[in-house]
């Protein structure tokens, strides 16, 4: 359900009835953020276990909010704060097969792979995974994971669900130029494209395409229309968002860049994008339980890139789905594969149908 301020959060913590087994789960609009200490502490004073995360939008039906939370009773089967490479579990993982992992990470953390290839390497392919990363509307990265004991950054939480999910992904991009060979990258940093500065080969690019000029002060103006798109064979891409140029001529992105591996630069069209929006609501639709809670992570500059469209494609979810749709707009999107990895998408869009 999505509250709309503090004094209304309040309301709903006093008349709520928890099991001691369920937690909530609670995404908080970014221009909220300052409520954030005091909800945690009424929570806390009311032993009320809680996890969530900052984002720069909350998602209801076809809205986009700014401020405010949306809360989801949870009953976790697990529930835990990884940071990189430090994961406790204490149970089989076999007990966990066909459980939906909700994951909330920190969006512009550099370790964002780390964080989810510790998760993987706990949980394998046995789970299904769905979740998003968090941080602020205007990139700066700061604490945007939270849970009882506190708030923090380049962290991750994991909330292990016994529900079964039907999740569906998409992006909607389409290739411009390219393969380009990364011969040097370093995380979430591309440092050569082809042997030549990455900063070069796609200036020269996106100023052969646009007719534009392109300075690294302005990178982002133009780049959130033009992301990276790894190749994953049969004509697929894992899309990158390009966010940010450093000094070096080296290109920021979210999320990992695997040394070696080709990209090529895409381009977007907004009806492709929205189309995207139409197919995956009717992939979730037309294999959907009779009840289920939908849970949307919907890319923030996708949102920018659509501008007012971006409502469109809201509603192109929502008027498929028989429950409101509710959710975030994420700083990378975290689905699973079709092998059952975990993967890191961005520009992207996931649908998880979680079953009742």
């Amino acid at each position: 359900m999505y509250i709309e301020n503090l004094e209304a959060f309040k309301s709903y913590a006093n008349m709520l009835q928890l099991s001691p087994a369920e937690s909530l789960m609670i995404f908080v609009g970014d221009k909220s953020e300052p409520t954030l200490e005091e909800l945690m502490n009424y929570l806390n004073n009311k032993n009320i276990s809680f996890f969530g995360g900052i984002y720069s939008g909350l998602l209801v039906g076809d809205r986009n909010e700014r401020t405010g939370y949306v809360v989801k009773k949870v009953e976790p089967v697990y529930s835990t704060l990884v940071l990189p490479f430090m994961m406790r579990l204490k149970l089989d993982v076999s007990e966990y097969e066909g459980a939906t992992a909700i994951v909330v990470a920190d969006g512009l953390s550099s370790r964002i792979k780390d964080l989810t290839d510790t998760v993987y390497g706990k949980l394998g392919n046995k789970v299904t995974y769905v979740g998003g990363g968090a941080g602020f509307y205007d990139m700066s990265h700061r604490p945007c994971i939270f849970n009882n004991n506190g708030i923090y950054k380049d962290a991750l939480q994991l909330c292990i669900v016994k529900s079964k999910a039907r999740v569906a992904v998409e992006h909607g991009w389409k290739k411009l130029r390219g393969p380009f060979n990364v011969t040097g990258s370093n995380d979430n940093i591309i440092t050569e494209l082809d042997n030549e500065k990455a900063f070069d080969i796609y200036k020269n690019v996106i100023e052969e395409e646009e007719n534009i000029l392109l300075s690294q002060e302005g990178f982002f103006t133009f780049a959130k229309d033009h992301p990276f798109g790894i190749d994953t064979g049969f004509d697929r891409v894992i899309v990158r968002d390009p966010i940010a140029v450093n000094k070096n001529g080296e290109i920021v992105c979210v999320a990992t860049i695997p040394q070696g591996c080709q990209v090529h630069i895409l381009k977007g069209d907004s009806q492709l994008l929205l189309d995207s929006s139409i197919r995956i609501a009717g992939i979730c639709a037309a294999d959907a339980p009779e009840e289920y809670t939908p849970l949307l992570f919907d890319c923030i500059s996708r949102a920018m890139f659509l501008e007012n469209k971006f409502t469109t494609e809201l509603k192109n979810i929502q008027e498929k789905m028989r429950y409101e749709v509710e959710g975030a707009l994420s700083i990378g999107e975290i689905s699973s594969k079709a092998n059952g990895e975990i993967v890191i998408h961005n520009k992207s869009t996931v649908l998880a149908l979680l079953h009742e």
